[in-house]
Formats: structure tokens, sequence, C-alpha cells
């Protein structure tokens, strides 16, 4: 199973990737990785990749993420340490504009949960509410690939 996730995670990052010059490579191993505080300090982010089209980041957290919704981002998550609930669907709650095409808010109304294990793959369309939720007590660490669809 996790033979597969990461043979998937591989093809979409070099599919997200295409438009790099065949010369272009990026290695970036667990240990060099450098966690910086995200926005509001809800979580801890490594980019290892910004592009035009594509981006994938590892990102810890140990406390609930903000409801949020990308207008031109689909997300593949793969979840890899810990464990949480994940609210997909539904509305956001005080939902705010945060830069062009984002909204975050406070929760979910409506949304389905889902529970998160290692080892765990998620496809969040463009324009789908959200929300990342550790189990108390317990940090999480998942890799995102985001890709214009």
């Amino acid at each position: 199973m996790h033979k597969t996730l990461a043979l998937a995670l591989a093809a979409t990052t070099l599919l997200a990737g295409a438009a790099f010059a065949a010369d272009s490579y990026m290695v970036v191993p667990k240990t060099g990785q450098k966690f910086t505080p995200g926005p509001g300090n809800f979580y801890s982010v490594d980019p290892l990749l910004m592009h035009k089209n594509s981006q994938a980041n590892v990102t810890i957290r140990d406390k609930n993420g903000q409801a949020e919704v990308h207008a031109d981002w689909e997300d593949h998550i793969f979840f890899l340490e810990g464990e949480a609930n994940l609210i997909l669907g539904g509305t956001v709650e005080n939902g705010k504009t945060t830069a062009p095409g984002e909204t975050r808010g406070d929760a979910i109304k409506g949304g389905k949960s889902f529970a998160m294990h290692p080892g765990d793959y998620i496809y969040v369309p463009v324009n789908t509410p959200h929300q990342m939720m550790p189990v108390a007590g317990k940090t999480i660490r998942y890799g995102v690939v985001k890709t214009h669809p």
C-alpha cells in the first residue's frame, strides 16, 4: 500500500512539474526539510516546489486547521503520520477571502468527516471546502501536491 502511494505521489509530482526543463530535477530528503510556521501558526510547512502550475509541500500540525476553499487549485494529500479527521464538502462558516481565489473560515457546516491514518490519500477537487483536524494530543504530518486542473 505504501509503495502504491509513494508511486502515486511521484507520478503526480512528475506530471505537475512537466513544465520544467528535462534537466531540472529536485530531490529534498527528509533530513533537508526546514519547517516554518504557516499563517496564523495553525501549522508548520516545508515548501518543496513552488511553480505557477504546481506546488508541493510537507505540513506538520498539532491543532485544527481553518476551513478552506481553493478556487484554482486541487489538492492531492498523502497522509504520512498521526491521526486526524478531514472534513470535505459542505459550506465554510464565517468565510473570508485571504488571497485571490482563497477563502478561509472558522468551520465547515454540512461536510462529511473522514478518519485519516498513515498511508491514506485524499483528492480535494477545486472549490471543495476542507478542514484538517488532528486527533486531540496527536501531531500529524502530510504531503500535499497542489495542481491546476
